[in-house]
């Protein structure tokens, strides 16, 4: 942990104290020991660690500046790691489950078009394993329609996402036990009139449903409210990708996904 946190110091240092050019030079250098033609880094300790640091080093700073920063970072990496396209394809999937469970939105863009590649630089089972870890990410982004979800509320109401005449519905994934999806829903219903201009739908991870009605009673959350034994299995969050909690949407009338909101002040930017 020391070691990771000493190269994070390192990296912020290197990237926000020198110059553009130099900050650039300080990325390639920053992989010069590894080996991307090993593919026995695949899912190692060691290069998740590597990775993590790097992109945790662009943390310091406005949000564009760490947008701008992280896919410049990125860039780097994916032109290091295309010299072998499983190792590229493992570092597009890793990148892109961190940056999309951060919300960021722009990042998560950016990988969807494969940095670094060229039209006819790969075969095409390489572009179609690409596309197969690209599509849950692709269904989920900006601009795409929801997944629909029907089921059975935690009180017994029947609900459907496209029957619904909602102009807003806030699309919510938590647990119980995480006190930051506590605060964000509270946020939300202190701020935000939930029973007519917005409709709150909740998928829940919890030991069962009982759990889900008690902190859902305790929050006084208006809205419709899920709970699936399947937990990380249950339909919704493989619909909708969900890796992480807590995991927001907001879908227009035409539940159109308009804005994937990391926070409450996210969101609360996000609707001024």
């Amino acid at each position: 942990m020391k070691k990771i946190i000493h190269i994070v110091i390192l990296i912020v240092f290197v990237f926000f104290v020198l110059p553009v050019q130099a900050q650039s030079e300080a990325m390639l250098a920053y992989w010069d020991e590894v080996d991307f033609g090993d593919t026995t880094l695949i899912g190692s300790k060691a290069l998740d660690d590597k990775m993590v640091a790097f992109f945790y080093s662009f943390t310091d700073g406005d949000e564009h500046h760490f947008d701008s920063l992280s896919m410049e970072g990125l860039g780097v990496l994916l032109s290091k790691a295309k010299t072998n396209m499983r190792m590229y394809e493992y570092v597009l999937g890793f990148a892109l489950n961190g940056y999309a469970a951060m919300g960021r939105d722009a990042v998560t863009d950016y990988l969807l078009n494969y940095p670094q590649l060229v039209e006819g630089e790969i075969t095409m089972e390489q572009g179609l394993r690409l596309d197969s870890i690209a599509e849950p990410y692709q269904k989920v982004r900006v601009g795409a329609k929801a997944p629909d979800f029907t089921g059975v509320t935690i009180d017994g109401k029947p609900y459907q996402i496209y029957a619904s005449q909602a102009t807003w519905t806030i699309v919510f994934f938590w647990s119980t036990d995480c006190e930051y999806c506590h605060d964000f829903l509270v946020q939300m219903r202190r701020h935000l009139d939930l029973k007519s201009d917005y409709e709150l739908v909740t998928f829940a991870l919890a030991e069962d449903q009982d759990e889900v009605a008690r902190s859902v009673k305790k929050m006084r959350l208006p809205g419709y409210h899920f709970y699936d034994a399947l937990r990380w299995e249950g339909k919704a969050f493989l619909d909708y990708h969900i890796t992480s909690t807590p995991t927001v949407f907001v879908l227009d009338e035409n539940k159109t996904i308009v804005c994937k909101p990391y926070d409450w002040k996210e969101l609360k930017d996000w609707l001024k």
